[in-house]
């Protein structure tokens, strides 16, 4: 395709673009060659000012050196050796022969400047002119500065000037300090218009030399030119080198790239999305085709920042319905890294969102008594259905877990659910269910067991008695009765304990203060406690309320409690009792804890039924804590035994306070 001129549109597109670049790379090659040839002049420069500065320095040290001779050793001797103080400026004057010198110097190497001024100076030929008064100002006006260097052009040719100050120092003021005392002969020759009444270390002059370096410069010229001159070849060399690379490379790829982008990329609706861009050059083009890329990936974005908000959104509303369950929940993926979990399960265990994510429950949890951590085979491989599993925590706690797993359409699990539930006082009041139904089963079979076992002891005791009456009995047969007539007298004791458990007595209520009957108790059985050398401790609330009791039946369960805690001691310990009472609570408290060896986990649950102890034959009936039980149950209160192997034993008893029901 051509236009209407006749030349391609493809090489037209390109010809634009490719020779802007190449320009640009000329350029760019001509001003590095430039600046190359700059820096070898001004190393050259640099070179030739060290060269100068070493010549003049060995000048003005040997200018130095001459009035230093003059001053320290011809001076002295000449005025030693003169009469009446003579002063010959010819050979006496450090000035005068440092000029003269340096005049002989300059026959000698043409070319050099020396020159030695000051303003108002004594010898109108060396006064300053306006290049040196300039520098003789500059030195005053910086005490500090000891030395200007630098090129000057001097009557059209180039020289390197050194500038040093002129300070007058004691042995000058004897020419140039008060007329009156200046020597005779410099006054006759001078008169005293000028160069005298100078100060100690004032600055009056300058020393100036100057060395040409014109020719120098010259050479430096002209072989930098010629540097630059001769660097041009190879930049041309470059340019064709660069020119066709870029040509076959960059252009070349470009075009690919072009046509790579209109080919693939398109929008929603599967067009290109860089129509136009055909009839540009390649960075036009690629101009056009970078903004429509932009602006594509800009829509994207935006798409995707409301997919994400949605997605965020339902993040929320699950995170917010996993925070609304009271009990700890949890969400893992594949690896058994926590993806989610809910507030409760933060607060319980003192967490933080950042701690937890992407953490292994059993591992992170492992020292937070967790029932997770006994779960450790779960988290290793996740099952495929629903399971769940009861924890019991060295600490008495019960936990039910719920494992949910979430699979894949291809029936994979890829993630699981986590329920902990707290079902220890669930199982505490199933317990206490469980022990009420039977107390009440066992008493009513209690209560007819009684009544059809107390008559035929009557009989037997009735018997007896006549027996007795008999006049010829034997002392072995008296022993045999009374061996009779005591078990009678035991098993009287268990039916009455029978009925006593079976409640065949009615209770007589009225508003006591339970903190009167623990004392009462306690003084019962101080004396016995002491014999067997145990400590008994009483902690009272004295704010505690009253509360509507039968007071007999209270002192018997609290009596039982502490005689039961005194036969769980080995040898010595502590028994406290504890009233308490939480201000606008309906209840009031008694505790008796002890530190005696505990009771198994295997046995707790079966303290409170009837005929079970753990007692020696004939040291027990186990009706004693059945009783009591029922007792504190006819009062609607409650009591539960809080123990572990090798821990202390605590019961707990709950009584409404008067006027109040549990």
């Amino acid at each position: 395709m051509t236009d209407n001129q006749g030349v391609p549109q493809q090489q037209k597109r390109h010809t634009g673009f490719q020779a802007r670049f190449l320009l640009v790379i000329a350029a760019i090659l001509i001003v590095l060659a430039g600046l190359v040839a700059y820096i070898v002049y001004q190393h050259e420069m640099d070179n030739l000012e060290a060269n100068a500065y070493e010549k003049t320095d060995l000048v003005m040290k040997a200018i130095e050196a001459n009035r230093d001779y003059v001053q320290d050793i011809l001076r002295p001797t000449m005025y030693k050796e003169l009469p009446d103080h003579k002063f010959i400026l010819q050979a006496m004057s450090s000035s005068y022969i440092s000029r003269m010198v340096m005049e002989r110097f300059n026959q000698k190497a043409q070319g050099f400047i020396y020159r030695r001024v000051a303003t108002h100076a004594m010898n109108p030929d060396y006064e300053a002119n306006p290049l040196e008064t300039e520098m003789i100002e500059r030195f005053r006006n910086n005490p500090k500065l000891e030395e200007w260097q630098g090129i000057i052009e001097l009557e059209s040719k180039k020289y390197y000037m050194r500038f040093q100050p002129v300070v007058f120092k004691a042995a000058c003021l004897t020419c140039h300090g008060d007329p009156a005392r200046a020597p005779k002969e410099v006054v006759a020759l001078y008169g005293t218009p000028s160069g005298f009444f100078h100060r100690l270390d004032e600055i009056g002059g300058v020393i100036s030399v100057g060395m040409p370096i014109g020719l120098n410069l010259g050479k430096i010229t002209s072989f930098s030119m010629a540097f630059f001159a001769g660097v041009i070849p190879s930049i041309f060399i470059v340019y064709l080198i660069i020119s066709t690379f870029f040509n076959r490379f960059i252009t070349g790829n470009l075009r690919n790239i072009l046509s790579f982008f209109r080919t693939t990329i398109t929008d929603d609706k599967g067009k290109s999305i860089f129509a136009g861009s055909e009839k540009m050059d390649e960075i036009d083009a690629l101009t056009t085709t970078a903004k429509a890329i932009a602006e594509h990936l800009h829509n994207n974005q935006n798409q995707l920042e409301k997919y994400a908000a949605e997605v965020k959104g339902s993040k929320d509303l699950l995170q917010s319905v996993f925070d609304g369950i009271s009990d700890p929940v949890l969400l893992v993926d594949i690896e058994s890294k926590m993806k989610m979990v809910n507030a409760a399960f933060l607060k319980r265990y003192q967490l933080t969102m950042e701690q937890v994510l992407d953490q292994r429950p059993a591992e992170l949890l492992k020292n937070k008594c967790c029932p997770l951590a006994a779960c450790t085979d779960i988290f290793v491989a996740l099952p495929n259905h629903p399971i769940s599993r009861e924890i019991l925590m060295a600490s008495g706690e019960i936990f039910l877990i719920y494992f949910y797993p979430i699979q894949t359409q291809a029936g994979e699990t890829e993630s699981m659910v986590c329920y902990v539930k707290d079902i220890t006082e669930q199982k505490k009041m199933e317990i206490k269910i469980q022990q009420t139904e039977k107390i009440a089963s066992i008493g009513q079979m209690a209560a007819g067991v009684a009544h059809e076992i107390n008559n035929p002891l009557g009989v037997i005791l009735c018997h007896i008695d006549l027996i007795k009456g008999e006049p010829n009995l034997t002392a072995e047969v008296l022993s045999d009765l009374d061996i009779i007539e005591k078990h009678v007298g035991t098993c009287r004791t268990i039916i009455s304990d029978l009925l006593k458990f079976a409640h065949q007595h009615a209770s007589t209520k009225e508003p006591v203060s339970l903190n009167t009957l623990i004392e009462e108790v306690v003084a019962m059985v101080s004396s016995q406690f002491k014999k067997q050398q145990i400590t008994l401790e009483m902690h009272l609330n004295r704010n505690i309320p009253v509360v509507t009791v039968d007071a007999d039946k209270i002192k018997q369960v609290l009596l039982n409690m502490l005689i039961n805690s005194a036969q769980a001691m080995v040898d010595t310990g502590t028994v406290s009792i504890t009233s308490r009472y939480d201000a606008g609570q309906p209840v009031v408290q008694v505790i008796l804890e002890d530190n005696g060896p505990g009771i198994a986990p295997e046995i707790i649950d079966k303290i409170f039924d009837p005929f079970f102890t753990t007692k020696p034959p004939g040291k027990g009936t186990g009706l004693g804590l059945s009783v009591s039980y029922g007792i504190i149950r006819e009062h609607n209160g409650d009591i539960m035994v809080e123990s572990l192997t090798g821990k202390p034993t605590r019961f707990v008893i709950t009584l409404p306070i008067a006027g109040t029901e549990l």
